[in-house]
């Protein structure tokens, strides 16, 4: 397989910022979760699944279309924005594929969410250790049977 030029140069944080600037009269403040949400309002009513856009998202889907950018790909793109810095230099690089970065991404994500919850665990039952529970007999007359 060859790749033309224009492949082989491709630097998709360059084009997410490039869509940023494409996309600034509707999004002046470059909010990603803005933008991201507007780009896959578009992305599903180009593929159909919903049928019809407000004022602002439409004007997105144009701008988009304007641009030759596909909404579905576009998304895609800016779903890489947050990745952590280790993924993003093996994209860079040209290490790993843009649908293996996401992947690692997903897995990164719940490895990160698994140890947080397991740290998260560990310390409720460290507290609950530490607590001295009071015996029956401790209880004032009035609670007992």
């Amino acid at each position: 397989m060859t790749m033309n030029k224009s492949w082989k140069n491709f630097n998709v944080f360059e084009q997410i910022k490039s869509i940023k600037n494409i996309l600034q009269p509707i999004v002046p403040d470059g909010d990603k979760f803005r933008i991201r949400g507007l780009v896959m309002r578009c992305a599903k009513y180009h593929t159909g699944q919903i049928s019809k856009l407000n004022n602002e998202q439409a004007k997105t889907y144009e701008l988009l279309l304007k641009h030759k950018l596909h909404p579905k790909t576009v998304y895609e793109w800016l779903l890489l924005e947050d990745v952590p810095q280790h993924i993003k230099e093996k994209i860079v690089q040209r290490k790993i594929s843009l649908q293996d970065a996401r992947q690692q991404y997903v897995q990164w994500k719940r490895l990160n969410g698994t140890r947080t919850g397991k740290a998260l665990m560990e310390e409720i039952l460290n507290v609950i250790r530490r607590l001295k529970w009071k015996s029956q007999e401790e209880l004032p007359t009035q609670y007992q049977n």
